[in-house]
């Protein structure tokens, strides 16, 4: 071999090796060990307040079927979203939907909740807190989603930690929370957060929806992110709490009894809308009027729905939800609570 093809076998097996060394060094930081400290429940409920930013997706496997009332849940927890999150304090954030062709933002403020829809060009501005509402992409980003499941799951709920895992870059402590609520479907609450400040950077409920923050930084937004701000040519519609009230109470008129499948109502000034009970085994009924009520109910039925007392119900994944009549009205009832508990509600219903 000459000297020439020996020094050319030199430096190809130096540049070979170093390839190898650059190639191995992002392999060994994947599957190098993730340490951090322990997080506590206490501190992920703690930290609901802090202010953050950044890109958050989320992913949920609970395939609903079409019904009218659902609206954006089919979405939300059967599909992937991707939000950007702006978060100052629990008074003071923005969330904006992305998507191929624009997005859909909400602004909340002290006084007030806007949303903006890029598509309709649109604003919407509510006054002050509605007495009900239903769920918006705001609510699941991990911070929120973490404060509402673990509050939720009480205090008496077992906790467990997980190994650590990266998280938007974090080295996020993890914890398991076991609810011990029977006649709930949701049986974990996995978080990791990052253990200097408690903040919920992935929140899991096993076999049903994923929320993650792919980016996130502990500072706090700037004013002008913060600020809703409509154009002169984009249409612009208002309303107080008050208002919304009235009109549902107006469309549609029943009493909802004061206890349904042993849980009492919580107390509310709309008529036709009512939760019952607390923590996870809470559950929403609805008195849905006229025709809507039976299309409803033919949409249930069509999505797959089993048979119950005047209706059908149907289970997907962690989400269960009854449509039934009794006399002359249509009431959905819906919760994260088991078939037989709904099943006993819709019975009790006039």
């Amino acid at each position: 071999m000459s000297v020439v093809r020996r020094e050319a076998r030199r430096r190809w097996s130096a540049v070979a090796g170093l390839v190898g060394v650059l190639v191995a060094v992002p392999l060994v930081v994947a599957f190098a060990p993730v340490r951090a400290a322990a997080v506590t429940r206490d501190q992920v409920l703690a930290a609901s307040d802090r202010p953050y930013q950044g890109y958050v997706e989320t992913r949920g496997s609970v395939v609903l079927p079409d019904l009218p009332q659902l609206g954006e849940l089919v979405g939300l927890f059967g599909g992937t979203t991707s939000m950007r999150v702006w978060h100052r304090n629990t008074d003071t954030w923005r969330v904006a939907v992305l998507d191929p062709v624009g997005e859909r933002d909400t602004f909340r403020t002290p006084a007030a909740t806007f949303g903006w829809d890029y598509g309709r060009n649109l604003w919407t501005e509510t006054v002050g807190d509605p007495a009900v509402r239903a769920p918006r992409a705001a609510d699941l980003t991990p911070p929120e989603l973490a404060r509402r499941l673990l509050r939720d799951a009480g205090a008496d709920a077992e906790v467990r930690a997980l190994a650590p895992r990266r998280v938007a870059g974090i080295a996020a402590s993890g914890l398991r929370v076991v609810p011990k609520d029977r006649d709930s479907t949701i049986g974990a609450i996995d978080v990791w957060a990052d253990p200097r400040s408690g903040l919920p950077l992935l929140v899991d409920v096993p076999g049903a929806f994923t929320t993650r923050f792919l980016d996130v930084s502990a500072d706090a937004p700037a004013d002008d992110v913060l600020q809703p701000r409509a154009a002169a040519s984009s249409g612009f519609a208002s309303s107080t709490q008050s208002e919304i009230t009235s009109a549902l109470n107006s469309v549609a008129r029943a009493n909802l009894p004061g206890d349904l499948a042993g849980r009492a109502r919580v107390p509310g000034p709309v008529s036709a809308i009512a939760a019952y009970g607390s923590g996870l085994s809470r559950f929403v009924v609805i008195a849905v009027p006229g025709r809507l009520g039976q299309r409803t109910l033919n949409a249930l039925r069509d999505g797959g729905g089993a048979p119950i007392t005047q209706g059908y119900l149907i289970r997907a994944g962690v989400l269960s939800i009854a449509v039934t009549q009794a006399g002359r009205r249509t009431y959905l009832i819906a919760g994260f609570v088991t078939p037989a508990l709904l099943t006993a509600a819709a019975g009790q219903l006039r």
